[in-house]
């Protein structure tokens, strides 16, 4: 029986069967996953990282927010987060749901509650724990598919796109203008040619960016360039983060701009960039083009409302799943996609049945032959470009400009492990981790991680031109508390995050510390520890340097499944090519395996 609003005859209800149960599938799983969390005892939660304790809870003059003193745990919770409060239970009465983790200081945290009185109901409480709350936004995904599905002319454009039986075209005037104009404001070649598409699609255009390249740089420019000829645009992406990112490098052209969404979710927005909760209160709005940032959930609110654009753009495309993407599609004529498919993936709880893939870019550029690569990075030296080169892309990624032949040359300062480390010359190098029975959480290495940290400062490297990655939260949250310790307040000025968070960042000198030491362990987490992007990503955040702090992985560890197999092979090989340091040495000592690829 056909339970859907559209008919059994629709001509792309093949396809939007799949989308509907892909929706309710990562419905149910989340559903399940969160109620069985919330079952579990309090005490193994707090020992897991799965939940916190909250000794006290003020109201701040703000009376939606609460100022909670952190007790007893060290979750993995991170700014942004949606968490549930309660006294002990979230199945109990009196929790209090939908609660925003705005803000992580020292010992407290600022958490924004829906209301006043919901703010106030917590702080009754008294000592309060906090977990993962659940949500559920199916329900406006599985409207935006409905809306799409029984528009007869723009909804069958967009999922003409999706199914991939769409032509592509280009205006050839619009491309050779653009092209021209781009290569004036110092574009390199394919930079233009992205430029030049973007602005000529009859209907999509994808620019693939690897890291370095300057596909934000393509995408200021032409939105500019868009809103300069009167169009409306909306600039969209899966994340806040890569939303400001993106206007922050479109303000310079002076546009009409905007970000659309709760406060909260401005943070790094540059002041010439309007922030607005609704784009109802736009007083000073342009009659002709302008620029709006958005997430695609805000075309389902009243935050934009009846709105609808002659162009979306879609930055850090590749995290963008399918119907995520149609959401943000149902209300646009034009369709702009950039991303890296080499780079993460949507985060998905289910077996894709998407085609293979979830992400709308892998999607789209596996049947668009007219899809743009940039080759050019501007980020990486020459030696940290040619593994990721000859591992993702196909040899074609080369470093280029000033920062191409440079290296970070430091003279150390002392006689410490960290100090002679970071004097090598080399440009990758890999530390073994020291605590073998290490999971998520290491202790032992993220006092390394401070003491190059401490090191690089003694150099004159400045604080902000340090990064850690890690794969997991727990290991970021133990770096960021020693980098409080040591550094104050002034510890904000680092970006020590997980893998996630980095993508899109770059610095001089990038810390990867992936904590594991435990093989036993590592075995159970392969799939997602060794996985290929999570890899480019974390070695492409560098400029200049590279410490890799992580596990060696035996020729007798190995995997069933084949992927994870050629993972843990790539894994091995980046190790490989990076200068190898033994941490107990006395020099330290030198022991590279092969011939340096980084160095």
């Amino acid at each position: 029986m056909n339970m859907s609003p559209w008919p059994a005859t629709h001509p792309y209800a093949a396809l939007l069967a799949r989308l509907v149960a892909f929706v309710e599938q990562e419905r149910d799983i989340a559903k399940a996953r969160c109620l069985e969390s919330w079952a579990r005892p309090m005490k193994e939660k707090i020992g897991s990282g799965m939940a916190q304790q909250f000794v006290s809870l003020e109201v701040d003059d703000d009376p939606k927010i609460l100022i909670a003193s952190l007790g007893r745990g060290e979750s993995r919770f991170r700014e942004g987060d949606q968490l549930c409060l309660h006294a002990g239970s979230a199945l109990s009465g009196g929790a209090v749901y939908s609660v925003v983790f705005e803000f992580e200081g020292a010992r407290f945290w600022k958490l924004r509650c829906r209301s006043s009185a919901d703010a106030r109901a917590v702080q009754a409480l008294g000592v309060a724990y906090g977990e993962q709350d659940l949500v559920n936004l199916s329900h406006l995904f599985l409207q935006s598919l409905t809306e799409i599905a029984m528009s007869a002319d723009s909804g069958h454009t967009v999922l003409a796109l999706i199914d991939g039986t769409l032509p592509t075209h280009f205006n050839a005037q619009d491309y050779g203008s653009a092209y021209s104009y781009a290569v004036q404001q110092g574009l390199n070649g394919l930079q233009a040619e992205a430029v030049g598409k973007a602005l000529s699609a009859d209907h999509v255009a994808c620019i693939q960016g690897p890291p370095g390249t300057g596909k934000t740089r393509v995408l200021a420019l032409a939105a500019a360039l868009l809103v300069a000829r009167g169009e409306r645009v909306l600039v969209t992406s899966h994340t806040h983060a890569a939303i400001n990112n993106a206007l922050n490098k479109i303000a310079p052209y002076g546009v009409p701009i905007v970000k659309i969404g709760g406060l909260a979710h401005t943070r790094g927005l540059e002041d010439q960039v309007e922030r607005l909760e609704n784009i109802s209160e736009w007083e000073n709005k342009p009659i002709g083009g302008f620029i709006v940032g958005a997430t695609p959930f805000a075309s389902c609110s009243k935050r934009l409302a009846g709105w609808d654009f002659d162009t979306i753009i879609f930055d850090e495309a590749s995290q963008v799943t399918v119907p995520l993407a149609l959401m943000a599609m149902r209300v646009g004529k034009r369709f702009v996609f950039i991303g890296d498919q080499q780079q993460l993936p949507p985060v998905v709880l289910s077996q894709s049945i998407l085609g293979g893939t979830a992400s709308v870019f892998s999607h789209l550029t596996s049947h668009n032959k007219d899809s743009v690569m940039l080759r050019e990075t501007y980020r990486m030296n020459r030696w940290l470009t040619a593994w990721p080169s000859r591992n993702f892309y196909n040899l074609e990624l080369h470093a280029a400009g000033p920062n191409a032949e440079r290296r970070m040359l430091v003279a150390p300062v002392g006689n410490t492990f960290a100090s002679r480390l970071l004097a090598l010359p080399d440009s990758a190098i890999f530390v073994p981790t020291r605590d073998r029975k290490a999971r998520s959480r290491n202790q032992s290495d993220a006092a390394l991680v401070l003491a190059l940290c401490r090191a690089a400062h003694d150099c004159g490297l400045a604080l902000a031109d340090i990064g850690i990655v890690t794969p997991y939260r727990a290991q970021g949250r133990a770096i960021r508390s020693l980098l409080r310790k040591e550094f104050g307040e002034r510890a904000r000025e680092l970006v020590a995050d997980t893998v996630e968070r980095m993508q899109g960042q770059e610095r001089e000198l990038v810390i990867l510390s992936l904590a594991t030491g435990d093989l036993g362990y590592l075995a159970n987490v392969a799939e997602f520890f060794f996985q290929r992007e999570r890899l480019n990503v974390s070695v492409t955040r560098a400029m200049t340097k590279l410490v890799i702090i992580g596990p060696e992985v035996p020729a007798w560890f190995s995997c069933s499944d084949e992927q994870v197999a050629a993972n843990v092979a790539l894994y091995r090989d980046m190790i490989a090519c990076c200068r190898q340091i033994d941490p107990e040495g006395s020099g330290p000592v030198l022991a590279p395996v092969l011939a340096p690829t980084f160095s």
